[in-house]
């Protein structure tokens, strides 16, 4: 698969659409290089054709970008096609495949701030962040992982169910799990796996732990 043709392809990913509206949002100029694609996307498990119809989930969009840059093409193009809703949406299935209740967009005063998403298990809390930096820029991502750990220490304090909070950065660029100041640094196609292991990172993470 061309990957020019591929990153065409994110913008056109809609939850139901043609082939013919597919081909016009990727902007991809034959009807049959633009079937191709969709019939690549559908074998990995992207999308599916009922008759006339393509259907995606709603979290198709980056599990094609993901599937892009594994395919190596270029992060800056992937990250202009992606929106903050696109990270959401996908962290916020993958917890509640994993038993976690979630909530997205939590707001506090005094100070103010946001999470973008929250998963709860047995009085376990991951705290998400969505970022997708155009550049791997180290000093970037550790002023935000500290901003993070702040959020997720005043969830701790407003929520008496929550006993211990993790905050994580979710990110499109990093090839592996890292750690910044304790604080993990997720690529978005590893974050299954990161969920699925996470009390086995605990040694290494910065947790915070209600006193």
């Amino acid at each position: 698969m061309h990957h020019e043709l591929l990153v065409r392809a994110l913008a056109a990913i809609e939850p139901k659409t043609t082939i013919a509206k597919f081909q016009a949002a990727s902007g991809i100029a034959s009807r049959s290089v633009a079937k191709g694609v969709i019939d690549f996307l559908t074998y990995n498990g992207i999308g599916s054709i009922s008759k006339q119809a393509v259907v995606f989930a709603d979290t198709d969009r980056l599990e094609a970008a993901a599937l892009a840059l594994q395919l190596g093409c270029d992060v800056e193009q992937v990250s202009k096609q992606l929106s903050w809703k696109d990270f959401e949406k996908l962290a916020s299935q993958v917890l509640t495949s994993f038993g976690y209740k979630t909530q997205t967009n939590v707001r506090f005063t005094k100070p103010r701030m946001e999470i973008d998403v929250v998963g709860v298990s047995s009085g376990f809390a991951l705290v998400i962040d969505c970022k997708h930096w155009e550049r791997n820029n180290l000093s970037s991502i550790s002023d935000h992982s500290r901003k993070q750990a702040a959020r997720a220490k005043r969830l701790i304090q407003s929520d008496k169910k929550i006993s211990q909070a993790v905050p994580v950065m979710l990110t499109l660029h990093a090839e592996s799990v890292r750690f910044v100041s304790g604080i993990p640094v997720v690529p978005i196609f590893r974050f299954r796996s990161f969920v699925m292991d996470v009390k086995g990172f605990l040694p290494e993470i910065y947790a915070i732990a209600r006193t």
